[in-house]
């Protein structure tokens, strides 16, 4: 070992003493393993994030006879214990209950020694120990914390990708979650093993997608996948997206144009500012949840699937007629695949469906503009409200994708003042639907469920939810005032339906 590295091993084994001692029950631990003689060794997730000086979600501990262990040192501290795994041994210790890491996981060691156990394990990065006693040396046979340094995701060996086909996928997450590069012979792996990953039992993609597509840097770990051969193998709906034309607006094919998309969503969920200035405060609130972000980003990627389908050439010129609802049909099959959350599901369907509404809404005010009208007799507050209507849960979403989706098309139809423009106007939209939102909850509402069942002698049910809606889209444009009003409102909304 140089100079060089041993300087490098010290700070990474001070800084994950630090780390582990700042719990004061790991600290007990630590004591417990000292006093009965144990080998216990932090491994995987905690140990890489604290070396890349990172919060360290999972905290797991490894050794002989852990199921044992954890049931021991929960016994003598009154702590919560639940057994994971039987087959693969893995037990629980709750330390602090409701806390995100506030738990350590105890791993029976899957191979002889240690040594064979992180050499299993699916990436080097992830494949460092550290002895709690205290020990002044990293366990580290495949060179994860130089791969750390390198920031690379690099695979101990093809093996160990084939041994779990999800692997695959994984590579892209911890890219995808780290801003890591892909380390050549892994990458060509990746590529040849991508096709595999869909054996794998549809919740486990799932899940991995979830986090791939919440990252950071999602669309830099999609384009690798791109650029390795390995996206269509990932995603087969974009299959066919390559190389279909669109001319106008557009410099790229769908699928280039998918990518920029893809990245431009990226980019204003982390700098909402630089297209929605006014409301950039409230989209990073909106953004802060790890599903909405994720559900944009598969908005864009698949908000433009349905085209090839779709595709038409009339007077010259390109359509793609019902795309929108052809690519949300393609999603749905995928995510139904991989039981992607239900709510998550009805945010990216509806992102996709709408995706063209916030365009031709903007694009009907810059006409008339052009023609000398005011803006606002367009786009009224009254047709910005039924459109957030219509995306809700995914309104702040549905901006974020057609502001993306507007950058993404530079094409010599597309001048950068009118993209500017069509900016501004998603702004203004926004805004003022966020301003509107808040006027509303601060108005007391007219009248309430139970009561109108009471008043119309209806049973509870969707019926009930939307007369509600009705009831109150008429107060919000002040076509209604009283509960009276209301109640006539109903009632012959009621006899329409009969």
């Amino acid at each position: 070992m140089t100079c060089e590295r041993a300087r490098h091993e010290a700070a990474d084994v001070a800084a994950l003493e630090r780390a582990w001692r700042a719990e004061p029950l790991r600290r007990e631990l630590s004591s417990l393993a000292i006093a009965t003689g144990r080998e216990v060794f932090l491994v995987g997730g905690a140990v890489r994030d604290v070396l890349l000086e990172r919060d360290a979600g999972d905290w797991d501990v490894a050794g002989r006879g852990m199921i044992e262990l954890a049931r021991r040192f929960a016994r003598e501290h009154d702590l919560r214990v639940v057994i994971l795994h039987e087959d693969f041994p893995t037990a629980r210790v709750i330390l602090r209950p409701g806390e995100p890491a506030g738990y350590l996981d105890f791993v029976e060691l899957r191979a002889p020694t240690l040594e064979e156990d992180l050499r299993a394990r699916d990436f080097s990065i992830n494949a460092i120990a550290w002895d709690v006693r205290g020990a002044e040396h990293l366990v580290d046979p495949t060179g994860g914390a130089d791969d750390l340094n390198r920031r690379l995701v690099r695979a101990p060996s093809r093996a160990v990708l084939e041994a779990d086909p999800l692997r695959v996928l994984r590579g892209f997450r911890f890219a995808a979650e780290l801003g890591f590069g892909i380390e050549a012979d892994t990458a060509r792996w990746l590529r040849e093993l991508a096709p595999g990953v869909w054996v794998v039992p549809g919740e486990r993609i799932g899940q991995e997608l979830l986090k791939l597509f919440a990252a950071p840097h999602a669309a830099d770990a999609i384009q690798l996948a791109e650029e390795i051969g390995a996206l269509e193998d990932l995603f087969p709906a974009l299959a066919t997206m390559r190389g279909v034309e669109q001319g106008g607006y557009h410099h790229l094919d769908v699928l280039g144009h998918t990518l920029l998309a893809l990245h431009e969503a990226e980019r204003y969920i982390n700098e909402p500012e630089l297209v929605l200035p006014r409301s950039a405060e409230a989209v990073r609130a909106w953004a802060a949840d790890s599903g909405n972000r994720a559900a944009v980003r598969m908005a864009a990627l698949f908000h433009d699937v349905g085209k090839p389908e779709c595709r038409t050439v009339e007077d010259g010129h390109v359509r793609f007629v019902g795309h929108a609802d052809a690519g949300a049909e393609a999603f749905l099959e995928m995510a139904e695949r991989v039981s992607l959350p239900t709510h998550l599901r009805r945010q990216v369907v509806r992102m996709i469906r709408l995706h063209m509404r916030p365009l031709e809404l903007a694009n009907a005010g810059l006409a008339a503009e052009a023609e000398g009208r005011a803006l606002a007799h367009v786009v009224t507050l009254r047709a910005v409200r039924r459109l957030m209507r219509d995306a809700e849960p995914a309104s702040v979403g549905l901006l974020l994708l057609a502001a993306a989706d507007r950058a993404a098309c530079r094409g010599p139809a597309s001048l950068l003042e009118q993209r500017g423009r069509i900016y501004e106007i998603f702004d203004d939209m926004l805004a003022r639907y966020l301003a509107w939102l808040r006027e509303q909850r601060a108005r007391p509402a007219l009248i309430d469920g139970n009561e109108l069942m009471a008043e119309l002698d209806l049973e509870e049910g969707p019926l009930v939810g939307e007369l509600l809606d009705r009831i109150a889209e008429a107060y919000a444009d002040r076509d209604i005032t009283t509960r009276a009003d209301a109640l006539r409102l109903a009632r012959r909304l009621l006899r329409a339906r009969s």
